[in-house]
């Protein structure tokens, strides 16, 4: 009777054994996919957050190409993550320096270029005043700061819009 009951002690702990066993195995497993839920987790919010900051970019670019530089400054004034993620600011000013007082496509708007400060290895800016506009060389000395600042109209922002861009990865982008 010794050896059975010996037997059935040496079973019933290497029955606890395996049990133990499993619920370790059971608990690293739970544990990784609740690891592996977080980072899903975070990893869309990052998603839903780059998705905002293309699609403020792109109502930039759709916004220049309408000449509505009205719609990116009302837009910076009202969300100021759109203001943090667009690369110009667009500010509304106050003096209209010209003739055509009523019509929108003249009015001017002061435009902050947040530029990168390795842009400037292959961008030309040049430097143009007349009467009614005064325009900043940004590089100058692009190293004081990561900003330049021009008054622009609509319709500028209208006709300069279109053209073929090369970025810095080498590809071409044409927009019409």
């Amino acid at each position: 009777m010794n050896q059975e009951k010996a037997k059935q002690a040496v079973e019933l702990a290497e029955k606890e054994l395996q049990e133990e066993d499993e619920k370790k195995q059971i608990e690293l497993i739970k544990n990784a996919i609740k690891q592996t839920l977080e980072k899903i987790n975070n990893k869309e919010k990052e998603r839903s957050k780059l998705n905002k900051e293309i699609k403020t970019l792109k109502q930039d670019i759709d916004n220049i190409r309408a000449g509505r530089l009205d719609l990116i400054a009302e837009r910076q004034e009202k969300d100021d993550e759109a203001k943090k993620t667009s690369i110009i600011e667009v500010i509304k000013e106050k003096e209209v320096h010209h003739h055509h007082y009523h019509d929108r496509w003249y009015e001017p708007y002061r435009i902050i270029w947040k530029y990168e400060p390795d842009y400037y290895s292959t961008a030309t800016v040049t430097s143009v005043s007349d009467s009614y506009w005064t325009y900043c060389d940004c590089s100058d000395n692009p190293t004081l700061s990561n900003t330049c600042a021009y008054s622009v109209t609509n319709s500028i922002a209208k006709d300069s819009f279109a053209g073929t861009y090369e970025l810095s990865n080498g590809d071409c982008v044409t927009l019409t």
